[in-house]
């Protein structure tokens, strides 16, 4: 009897083992496939209660939620031409070195990238792991950024142009993807950062002072320029206005003397002696105004006339 118990008691045991591993739930941050002898069979399994055959048959569990590579920043070289500005310079030029004109110029790159698993058959097939994914895409996306940004300037990329230079990344990136058929679904990438490198700084600086000191001196030659040309119209036009002065300074003056002249011959026809007596008076008054004024002449010189005629 009680050899018949233990063995009940067995059986139950086992068959609730085998219950247990019959059974397995997926939660909802999980995707499942069910291998039999390794081999992927049926279709995959989201959240809830799922059965197995013990033993036979495994779970493969797969992240369902969006998953990120985030690698270390690398230095890569990004296109360098004679047009390519100086960030906050506007429309300034740089002054490349010719051996930095043709290999380019390093910076130090800082990307990340956010991906999901979408077919997890194919992803256990071509990555098997979540490490082995990020490795691949990591490298995936060093080759895409370096092709990319090695046909940008630095200026392209850090201003409005940057949002053309991520999708032309992003759109390499799933396309060697798509080809290589790795199971997974590029959700994002960019880049984080984008540093000048030591030496490029240096560089960059030195540049900036001679572009800046380059457009001064420009500024202030247009100035001296501008300054000169201000001047010589300015003294022109003050030439030509004390020229039309003097001309119509003569032409009154002329005018005055006519009048005057008209004036003294009516005088003088019309009495011929108070014309003259009126001459002389106006002669000593100009003549003896200035007491410091000394005159030396005859006694019966002319100019006297009127004073010997007084009794």
């Amino acid at each position: 009897m009680k050899i018949q118990q233990g063995i009940l008691l067995i059986i139950l045991g086992l068959a609730i083992i085998g219950g247990a591993m019959s059974m397995y739930t997926v939660d909802q941050r999980e995707q499942t496939l069910l291998l039999q002898l390794g081999e992927p069979i049926g279709n995959v399994h989201g959240a809830g209660l799922h059965f197995k055959i013990p033993v036979v048959q495994e779970v493969r569990r797969f992240d369902g939620r969006i998953l990120s590579v985030d690698p270390q920043p690398e230095q890569m070289v990004i296109s360098s031409s004679r047009d390519n500005p100086i960030p906050g310079l506007d429309d300034a030029v740089l002054i490349d070195d010719s051996d930095a004109a043709l290999s380019g110029e390093p910076i130090i790159v800082d990307t990340f990238a956010r991906y999901k698993i979408t077919d997890p058959l194919r992803f256990m097939k071509t990555l098997r792991t979540v490490s082995a994914a990020n490795m691949r895409i990591q490298t995936i996306m060093n080759d895409a950024t370096r092709n990319v940004l090695g046909n940008t300037t630095l200026r392209q990329l850090l201003s409005e142009e940057r949002n053309s230079v991520m999708q032309d990344i992003r759109t390499r990136v799933n396309k060697k993807i798509e080809d290589d058929k790795l199971g997974i679904d590029l959700i994002d990438i960019r880049i984080v950062r984008a540093d000048l490198t030591p030496d490029l700084r240096q560089s960059t600086v030195r540049r900036m002072n001679s572009e800046l000191l380059e457009r001064a001196t420009e500024t202030r030659a247009k100035g001296d320029e501008k300054a000169l040309e201000i001047t010589s119209t300015a003294e022109k036009e003050r030439t030509v206005i004390l020229a039309e002065a003097a001309r119509d300074a003569q032409m009154i003056r002329g005018q005055g003397d006519e009048t005057a002249i008209k004036t003294y011959a009516a005088a003088f026809n019309k009495d011929k002696e108070f014309y003259a007596f009126t001459r002389s008076m106006e002669a000593y008054r100009n003549t003896m105004a200035n007491p410091e004024t000394r005159l030396i002449l005859s006694p019966d010189s002319k100019f006297f006339k009127y004073f010997q005629d007084i009794k």
